[in-house]
């Protein structure tokens, strides 16, 4: 079962919730991780040890920015899931790519996100890494250790298994090059990260403009219409889209 935390700050958090544990997706405050240990902590009724990972959809810093918070009070065994180039960022390899469409895109999402932020935690980051603008770009230093990370490596397919329930995690990259989904198949649930945002109630949403690479994310969006049928997307950003069908199809296009 998914859990859409409500008021968590800039970017929507998601708490999966099965028999075996918890997977917690994009942490993107220390607001957000205190958020994410009272929901566990005092809604659910349950241990933060049971946290089996911590997935980031992308390494932005509004979705990494309270990773090493929620690390410090998770237990020892959990584990935080990049995707492989996010090794890359890290070691020195590779700087995150330029993004674009930043008045059209990111400067109208920011302003409905901000609807989100309820106390001055979720606007609180634990470094500067994730920020995708010049100068910034090589800062990526993040405050837990290499051990607790797990990388995502899709050389050979771009859809694998979580290890987590049914849950499987889908390489999606077009809003940046490291972007991953979380798709459950019986249950029809898609967890997007910033592919598809959505500000309006009873919304279809729309791809993201604010992307590295508008061809890529259209790219994406067209394949998993094909190879997915999510009757329930929760987005990065933004309200959940629910329909029946396959809801991917209505969502709005910038082509």
């Amino acid at each position: 079962m998914v859990f859409a935390l409500a008021g968590c700050g800039f970017a929507r958090c998601y708490v999966i919730d099965e028999e075996e544990g918890l997977v917690v997706v994009d942490v993107g405050s220390v607001g957000t991780a205190d958020d994410v240990a009272l929901f566990i902590s005092r809604d659910l009724g349950r241990s933060l040890e049971q946290i089996r990972s911590i997935v980031a959809t992308h390494f932005h810093i509004d979705h990494i920015g309270g990773i090493g918070h929620l690390l410090k009070k998770s237990g020892e065994k959990t584990r935080v899931i990049f995707h492989q180039r996010v090794g890359d960022y890290l070691s020195g390899g590779k700087k995150l790519a330029r993004q674009r469409n930043w008045i059209t895109g990111l400067y109208p999402a920011t302003l409905h996100s901000a609807r989100y932020v309820r106390r001055w935690g979720h606007l609180r980051f634990e470094s500067l890494a994730g920020i995708p603008l010049p100068g910034f770009r090589n800062l990526v230093n993040i405050p837990y250790h290499a051990e607790k990370i797990q990388y995502l490596n899709y050389t050979t397919a771009t859809r694998q298994p979580l290890g987590f329930g049914q849950w499987d995690i889908l390489e999606t990259p077009g809003h940046t090059e490291d972007s991953v989904s979380l798709y459950h198949e019986s249950s029809a649930e898609l967890i997007c990260g910033d592919l598809i945002l959505n500000f309006e109630k009873n919304g279809s949403g729309y791809l993201n403009r604010f992307c590295c690479n508008e061809d890529t994310l259209l790219k994406t969006y067209h394949d998993l219409c094909r190879c997915i049928e999510p009757e329930r997307i929760y987005p990065g950003h933004g309200e959940i889209i629910s329909g029946r069908g396959n809801a991917l199809l209505n969502v709005r296009t910038f082509h």
